[in-house]
């Protein structure tokens, strides 16, 4: 039950639906759409979400790891569901029990799965690195990983579905090296007598300057939250709208001073800033964001009225009300869009939000 005076964030399912419907049509156009729905769904709640995804035209979904996919099974029990990030302590067996998809990188990773999961198919895309060396196989391991694999799909244990990698996204001329890489690794892996079905590179970056990396599935993740994951266009530039709008009641304020504090602080999972840095707004004037301390925000309102304890001040993602966005918190902290939305904690109500209902 919300606290009276709490804080909230209200979360808009027709404007995340909207997005992933938009990234459906200009991001992934021919091709299947996957959206992240990792860390409870950036912090907006992954079991509402995920169904909204789904609705809305999502082909897959994907999560970290198998615990997560597990819990996330039974509210989504028909659509694929990739979890990539494997360690030796993650419950293989549970993973294949729940159908899920599992990224595979290591020759370690195959012989668990088949040990603990024999007989049971278990659909694994089989990763490549093609230079972003984040946690494929290199070059030098592929000849014995798609060997192996190849191997125990005969014995019935997995069903290879899926090739993938990362693109760095950091010039398109390395994306189309890496690119070339990825089809050079998906040739020896016919060669091995595998036939995946599924073969995906591109997120939101390459989908959308590099139309040839679309190949048959295209991985969206923060972009569809309405915040960009790009220092060079927003996300409004993209056609997607914030989903989360955090706000938060005034508890005091006084109108000699200028001083507005408001009940949420970074024990609230809010991004702490340097002292006098960042704003929000209030109809129509700035209140300058003094600090940020652990269970509240000192406000400095610069017009002779302030705002009256119980009144309730968006921190971001409303921009009917010019409120900042999540973005604008990430520059002003130093980081990303991610972070902004993700870290806010689990105890801040969710209030899901649709015209529908």
């Amino acid at each position: 039950m919300a606290l009276k005076n709490a804080p909230f964030a209200d979360i808009s399912l027709d404007a995340f639906a909207a997005n992933v419907a938009h990234a459906k049509t200009t991001l992934a156009v021919q091709s299947q759409l996957m959206v992240a729905v990792k860390s409870d769904a950036y912090g907006h709640g992954v079991a509402e979400l995920s169904q909204v995804a789904i609705t809305a035209g999502a082909d897959a979904l994907a999560v970290l790891d198998i615990a997560a996919g597990v819990s996330l099974r039974p509210v989504i029990p028909e659509t694929p569901l990739l979890c990539w990030l494997l360690s030796p302590h993650d419950d293989f067996a549970a993973g294949a029990k729940a159908r899920l998809d599992l990224g595979i990188s290591s020759l370690w990773q195959l012989d668990t799965l088949s040990s603990v999961a024999p007989g049971m198919a278990t659909r694994v895309h089989l990763k490549i690195d093609t230079g972003l060396h984040r946690n494929g196989a290199l070059a030098k391991d592929w000849p014995g990983l798609i060997s192996r694999a190849a191997e125990l799909e005969k014995l019935g244990h997995i069903s290879v579905v899926g090739i993938w990698s990362h693109l760095a996204d950091t010039s398109l001329a390395e994306d189309r090296l890496a690119l070339e890489r990825f089809h050079q690794a998906v040739a020896h892996a016919t060669e091995a007598g595998l036939s995946p079905k599924i073969l995906h590179i591109a997120a939101s970056a390459a989908a959308t300057d590099l139309p040839e990396s679309r190949l048959d599935l295209v991985r969206v993740g923060i972009s569809v939250y309405g915040v960009s994951p790009f220092d060079d266009r927003s996300a409004e530039d993209m056609g997607f709208a914030p989903v989360m709008a955090l706000r938060a009641p005034v508890i005091s304020s006084d109108a000699k001073t200028g001083i507005v504090i408001l009940g949420i602080g970074y024990g609230d999972g809010v991004l702490p800033l340097a002292p006098n840095t960042g704003w929000v707004i209030w109809g129509s004037t700035r209140l300058d964001i003094t600090s940020v301390d652990v269970d509240q925000i000192v406000l400095h309102c610069p017009a002779p009225q302030v705002p009256e304890p119980g009144e309730v001040l968006t921190l971001w993602g409303d921009p009917a009300l010019g409120s900042p966005r999540a973005e604008d918190w990430a520059s002003w902290g130093n980081t990303i869009g991610d972070e902004v939305v993700t870290c806010l904690a689990s105890h801040v109500e969710r209030r899901f939000i649709s015209r529908s209902h």
